[in-house]
């Protein structure tokens, strides 16, 4: 348990250190006018707009760093998130694929690939909780003889704010999609849980 810790706490570590000389190489002038504009939002609920974000699932990581944990977490699907927001909404992409020698043996490869757009909601005043709503596309392959599944995904997602540049979320989704099989025409009802956490960077 130390030793993941410590791992963990390396990796953040590097991440920091590396984000923090990534923002010392931009020019000062740069760095103060996005800080100093970013403050006039202050009391602006999307004091997001016209930025992007990135975000990985770190429901493995998580599922063994947790001592109590009782059973397997379901890491999701979806592995990598990105988000370019505009006035009030962003365009989302959400991104997901484990196909090796290994999954295709034990019966779990799975692929998926999400495409859509968002709105964000603040829950309190100091919008470190918000509640999101998406609207999806999306194309999914998952099991041995999964067959293609494309279709229509509602998401509902909740967020908790650190920082306004780090936060983590998760998402439920309601999804309804037809399966890509030449011999049957197969219409697929999913209600996703919210199993997967993500870890999320806001970026200018």
């Amino acid at each position: 348990m130390t030793m993941k810790f410590n791992l963990l706490m390396f990796v953040l570590g590097i991440f920091m250190l590396s984000n923090t000389m990534y923002a010392q190489s931009k020019p000062t002038k740069d760095k103060e006018s996005v800080y100093q504009e970013e403050d006039l939002y202050e009391d602006d609920p999307y004091y997001w707009s016209y930025t992007r974000e990135i975000g990985i699932n770190f429901t493995p990581l998580i599922s063994k760093l947790v001592p109590f944990n009782l059973g397997q977490n379901t890491a999701g699907l979806v592995g990598l998130k990105w988000k370019k927001y505009y006035s009030k909404r962003a365009f989302k992409i959400d991104f997901g694929v484990n196909v090796s020698e290994e999954s295709i043996n034990d019966g779990s490869p799975f692929a998926y690939l999400g495409i859509g757009i968002e709105t964000r909601y603040p829950i309190t005043k100091d919008k470190k909780i918000a509640y999101t709503s998406a609207y999806d596309l999306f194309f999914s392959a998952e099991g041995s003889d999964g067959n293609p599944i494309i279709g229509f995904s509602k998401g509902y997602g909740l967020e908790y704010h650190f920082t306004k540049r780090v936060f983590l979320s998760t998402e439920a989704a309601f999804q309804l999609g037809r399966m890509l099989d030449d011999f049957n025409e197969t219409i697929v009802v999913k209600f996703q849980l919210p199993t997967a956490i993500f870890v999320n960077i806001r970026l200018y």
